[in-house]
């Protein structure tokens, strides 16, 4: 019989709001809901990412300098191809700067399946907190065969 921590799924979200964390926390009843999150979904949610017990591999990602820009399909399509995203500018920084972490596990199922979950809150957090004009800046991220992958 498998023990339970390798039949827990767990994700990472880093990602900005300009909420609070206490404004997050009392609105999560009503994202969770909305996202039709699993009960057995478990979610810590913290400011930065000091305290987080994370292994070598995901330091190293989290410390990697990029874009973490994700647009909406909606406003993509507002926009005139993916060249319009750049005359943005570019906000090149690595995760670990973002605001907030959410760890999620998932009791009896896969880390992308908890990965899939966690987007589905961090995507609900979005619409609740941002507004028409805000792009997500973020990741979720998890284990698969050893290595981190980029939710997509």
């Amino acid at each position: 019989m498998p023990n339970n921590q390798e039949n827990r799924g767990a994700a990472y979200a880093f990602f900005d709001c300009d909420a609070s964390k206490e404004q997050i926390e009392r609105a999560m009843p009503n994202v969770r809901y909305d996202a039709r999150t699993p009960e057995n979904l478990q979610l810590l949610l913290q400011e930065g990412v000091s305290g987080l017990r994370i292994d070598a591999k995901l330091t190293d990602l989290i410390e990697c300098e990029k874009d973490y820009r994700i647009m909406s399909s909606e406003r993509m399509g507002q926009e005139t191809g993916f060249s319009a995203l750049l005359t943005h500018g570019e906000e090149i920084r690595p995760l670990y700067r973002m605001k907030y972490a959410m760890v999620a596990s998932y009791d009896g199922h896969s880390n992308e399946d908890t990965a899939n979950e966690l987007g589905d809150i961090v995507n609900d957090i979005h619409r609740k907190f941002g507004n028409d004009q805000d792009v997500f800046r973020g990741a979720v991220v998890y284990e698969k065969d050893g290595e981190y992958q980029f939710k997509e």
